[in-house]
């Protein structure tokens, strides 16, 4: 009887060794599975091959290891690699961080209201007094990815992005991303939006002026240092044209005021050197007559002469601070 009993117990103790075994062959066939996760399209197909393999490798070292058995052991492990792959392949490996998310477009949603503030980083990354048109917020990232040979999750946190388009400043928007409670952009990014052709909208001028103004040459874009024209409407026969310089810390910086009578008698006298009464100065329609402006570094105004079968163009150009009045030939280059 006693000797039975020892039977027993020896038995026992290889079932323990052989079940230790087992759970230790499956735990790290399933480590593997895991470790080899990810998007791996096709190339699954290889390892459905390799992974029984290493799954039966596995069992066997941890038979011969712990003293179980040899091929208990051995078909856990392979059986084991098979359904974690089965798992590993079946399930995503990748999904939205809902929580994240949330947070972010409840802050976007903050932000989109917050002009002003907004306004005011984008001047100071620009060093110029730009305006802000509108506001684009977008929520960036918030995804959890289970990328190949890695234990660990990679954690894309969700972001605020902003596109800020101008009613004055860079032609192109800007993006900025919210990271803790401040607003950066790349370095980069910002190096690039100081030297970009700037847009001068309504919007922005009537921000700046208390009378009607419209640029003589539409909305831009225009280098940064150009000299626009801004027509200022004080009356409905009274107009002048305020030089503005684009760009630098002021957003426009005044350069000179040209009345409209200033205007008409400096290209009054440049018509009666060729011999040519000027009817009127107006700004210049597609369709229409009087005067035009040329978006560069010279502002160009066209008189029309009495005759209208006349050869003649009247031109003013800004150079520096002053205005040459000028005749050119109709066809010929500014």
């Amino acid at each position: 009887m006693m000797q039975g009993g020892r039977g027993a117990n020896k038995l026992s103790s290889m079932e323990r060794r052989t079940i230790v075994a087992s759970v230790v062959a499956i735990a790290a066939t399933t480590a593997l599975a895991w470790w080899i996760k990810g998007d791996w399209e096709m190339a699954w197909l290889l390892w459905m091959m390799i992974l029984p393999v290493a799954g039966a490798a596995v069992g066997l070292l941890a038979a011969v290891v712990l003293r179980g058995r040899i091929a208990f052991v051995t078909a856990a492990g392979s059986t084991a690699s098979v359904v974690a792959l089965w798992a590993a392949m079946a399930t995503p490996h990748g999904w939205d961080d809902a929580a994240g998310r949330t947070r972010a477009e409840q802050l976007a949603a903050a932000m989109s209201d917050s002009t002003g503030l907004i306004e005011a980083r984008v001047r100071e990354l620009l060093r110029a007094e730009v305006d802000i048109s509108g506001i684009q917020p977008a929520v960036v990232g918030g995804r959890i990815r289970k990328r190949p040979y890695r234990l660990l999750l990679d954690r894309d946190p969700a972001t605020v992005q902003l596109t800020v388009a101008f009613a004055l400043g860079p032609a192109r928007p800007i993006r900025l991303r919210l990271e803790g409670d401040a607003l950066t952009a790349p370095p980069e990014v910002v190096d690039s939006a100081r030297v970009w052709p700037w847009v001068i909208r309504e919007p922005a001028l009537t921000r700046r002026f208390s009378v009607p103004a419209l640029t003589v040459a539409g909305a831009g874009p225009w280098t940064p240092g150009d000299v626009v024209g801004v027509r200022l409407e004080h009356s409905e026969s009274d107009w002048s044209l305020l030089l503005l310089r684009v760009g630098g810390p002021a957003g426009l910086e005044p350069v000179r005021e040209v009345s409209r009578e200033e205007s008409r008698a400096g290209l009054a006298r440049a018509a009666a050197r060729a011999g040519r009464p000027v009817r009127d100065v107006r700004i210049f329609h597609a369709k229409g007559t009087g005067v035009s402006f040329t978006p560069s570094n010279r502002l160009n105004f066209i008189g029309l002469a009495d005759d209208p079968r006349a050869n003649l163009r009247l031109v003013a150009r800004v150079e520096g601070d002053e205005i040459l009045y000028e005749t050119a030939d109709w066809f010929g280059p500014f």
